[in-house]
């Protein structure tokens, strides 16, 4: 049995969803798309524009020769949200173990049986990477890339995180398999909030209610409105796709994918730490999930809304006092005045009360 063969079975003696191999050669296919999507302004600051480490392996690894990648699949089928209860929507990516932490510790035992094998050096990645996860794993013949963007197995669907070993040793690659592709589907395309997905298999991350959700910049209020309930991440472009009728596996849960609003924006470091720190989704901290749980109340158009909002108004965090402004004036009831004329008694940031007699005003022309 050849060393490729041994780590095919090794793979799943450990519970790998799929497996596959392909070169470590240069991805020029990647150069003009990488190219057009910086002049287009398609892309965000959580992505690397260091082109060349992502076209060149041999940069990341002096003689590197092969990718060895995984995908591990993940449930598309959450429980339905029947309480009466405000709560918002967490991706169901980031409801379990941190994934990073869940492909990483098969990526090590591959690597680990690598090296009982052959004599070389490698290297590990799960989403933090100098390369294209999706490109490599499309080489490998894992899939393809759908108009969404996503890597989309016949399998699993695009229900999969992606990781890999960069080594330096050949093997034996994957021949390229056919997939039918999209097609003439155009169904993530139609359904995104925020028109992020263009019909040429690009994504405006700046308008990704999934980047949104992370990023800790200021958000645009025309876009606030349209990220609905999310505290965390995006499903819409999924929830669609046709390949995702798929039942895939369920992995345990570490939060919530319908958490209470008034308990996230309630919670305590400590508590924060031992339930949303273990899953990809806290990953940006506390603040960033509270942000967007007062945006979500603001798109909630429910007066219970202002019941959460009310008990918040004082948070010493400036930012967050002007989330909760911008929520109330959004929720457009007439009881947001007499919220804010109380928030108001006690601000001394003059920025802040401009803010608040600026929302009074909306309000009052309502």
């Amino acid at each position: 049995m050849d060393t490729k063969e041994e780590l095919i079975k090794y793979s799943e003696y450990i519970g790998v969803d799929e497996i596959g191999f392909c070169l470590a050669k240069p991805f020029y296919e990647l150069k003009d798309i990488l190219y057009t999507r910086d002049k287009s302004n398609y892309m965000c600051n959580l992505e690397s524009r260091d082109y060349n480490s992502k076209i060149y392996p041999g940069l990341t690894l002096k003689d590197a020769k092969s990718f060895i990648v995984i995908v591990e699949a993940y449930d598309d089928n959450p429980p339905k949200n029947e309480s009466d209860v405000l709560r918002g929507n967490i991706s169901m990516a980031a409801v379990s173990e941190d994934y990073h932490k869940i492909v990483m510790s098969k990526l090590e035992l591959l690597e680990e049986c690598l090296h009982q094998l052959v004599d070389c050096n490698t290297m590990k990645f799960v989403d933090m990477s100098p390369f294209s996860d999706r490109a490599v794993a499309v080489r490998a013949g894992l899939g393809f890339i759908g108009k969404n963007s996503m890597l989309i197995t016949n399998q699993y669907g695009s229900r999969v995180y992606i990781g890999y070993i960069l080594t330096d040793y050949y093997i034996e690659p994957d021949e390229q398999k056919e997939y039918i592709g999209c097609g003439n589907c155009s169904r993530c395309v139609n359904s995104c909030p925020t028109g992020a997905i263009k019909d040429t298999k690009e994504i405006d991350c700046n308008l990704c209610i999934s980047y949104l959700t992370q990023h800790k910049g200021t958000i645009d209020n025309k876009l606030k409105k349209k990220m609905g309930q999310q505290i965390y991440g995006c499903d819409v472009c999924q929830k669609v796709c046709p390949y995702n009728k798929v039942e895939n596996k369920k992995l345990s849960s570490c939060i919530e994918p319908y958490p209470r609003y008034q308990d996230l924006l309630n919670i305590s470091n400590k508590d924060f730490k031992k339930t949303y720190a273990l899953s990809s989704a806290g990953w940006r901290g506390k603040k960033i999930l509270q942000r967007n749980a007062i945006i979500a109340l603001g798109n909630s158009m429910d007066k219970e809304a202002l019941d959460i909002l009310v008990k918040h108004l004082y948070d010493v965090r400036i930012d967050i006092r002007k989330e909760i402004i911008d929520a109330i004036i959004n929720l457009s009831f007439i009881e947001g005045i007499e919220l804010l004329k109380k928030m108001k008694v006690q601000e001394k940031n003059n920025d802040i009360i401009k803010l608040i007699d600026a929302g009074i005003n909306i309000l009052n022309k309502n």
